[in-house]
Formats: structure tokens, sequence, C-alpha cells
């Protein structure tokens, strides 16, 4: 019994050729995200934007057009962080402690109810300031997982802050 490769699916040639287009517009995407975003979140946004342009690959009408497809999604992704950190600073505002430990305390609790690998990176990244890259070699993890799990818990988070201002 002789066992062949199998070949590879369209799927599969359509992720790497998206892949290699990607690693090619990298550079000047991150300087774009650089320049809208400042350099603390210009990583954490041209992952966002492979993760929605890998998503909605679909919807790319003209391949010629890859590159400022994907440079405008960076930009509509530095829009939306704006208005997040906006929106996480005034409810943040918003928040009162409940016990006397501190004005942070409403935060800390709702970071306690993040699930572990979610906190530990939260509390790596933003109350000690290491860098994604450095958290996920703390961590043993890789830099997609770390940044696929702090996007997570961003999200838990804006959700928690939303429940309690109801």
């Amino acid at each position: 019994m002789e066992i062949t490769a199998a070949a590879p699916t369209h799927e599969a040639e359509m992720r790497a050729s998206f892949d290699a287009r990607f690693e090619r517009v990298r550079p000047r995407l991150a300087a774009v995200c650089t320049a809208v975003a400042g350099s603390d979140d210009a990583e954490d946004l041209v992952h966002e934007t492979y993760l929605r342009a890998s998503d909605h690959l679909h919807q790319l009408r003209d391949p010629d057009l890859f590159d400022a497809w994907v440079v405008r999604i960076a930009l509509n992704e530095a829009r939306s962080l704006h208005r997040r950190t906006r929106r996480q600073r005034e409810g943040l505002g918003r928040l009162r402690p409940e016990t006397p430990d501190g004005p942070d305390a409403g935060l800390r609790e709702l970071v306690e109810r993040l699930p572990t690998r979610e906190r530990a990176i939260v509390v790596l990244h933003y109350a000690y300031g290491y860098r994604l890259t450095e958290v996920s070699r703390l961590l043993g993890l890789s830099q997609i997982n770390v940044r696929t799990l702090v996007f997570r818990a961003r999200r838990r988070l804006r959700a928690q802050l939303q429940e309690a201002d109801r």
C-alpha cells in the first residue's frame, strides 16, 4: 500500500498566495500603521488587519489592488482602535470601585474575570509594560496566539464595561 501526498486544495493555495502577498506588503503596512496610530499600536493593527483581510478575502474584487485594499483595511482598523480606546477611557472613568482598594479596583475585578491566559497577557502587557513579543516568550506561546488572546481579552473587557454601564 503506497501513501501519496494529497494535492493541495484550492483553499490552501489561496491561503499561501494571500500569506505571501501580505508578507510583501507588511513593511509598508507597518509604516502606515505607525504613522497613523503610533509605534505602540502598529503591530496590533497589522495583526488585526491580517485577520480582517484573511476573513474578507472573498470581497477583494481586483487582485491587482491587493496592496491598496489591505492598507484601506488597516486605516479602518486604526479608526476603530481610536474609537475603542476613547470609549474604554470614558468607560473606565465611569467605573466606581466597590472596595477601598483604590481607584482601579473596578478594573482589577473585570480583569480577574478573564480566563487565565488572557488575564496573564493583559497584566503583563498593560500593567507591567511588556511588549507582546516579550509576553509570547515569557509564556511560551506563539506571537500570533498572544495577539489573538489579547484581542479576545479586549473584546471581553469591552463587553464587561458595557454591562457595567447598564
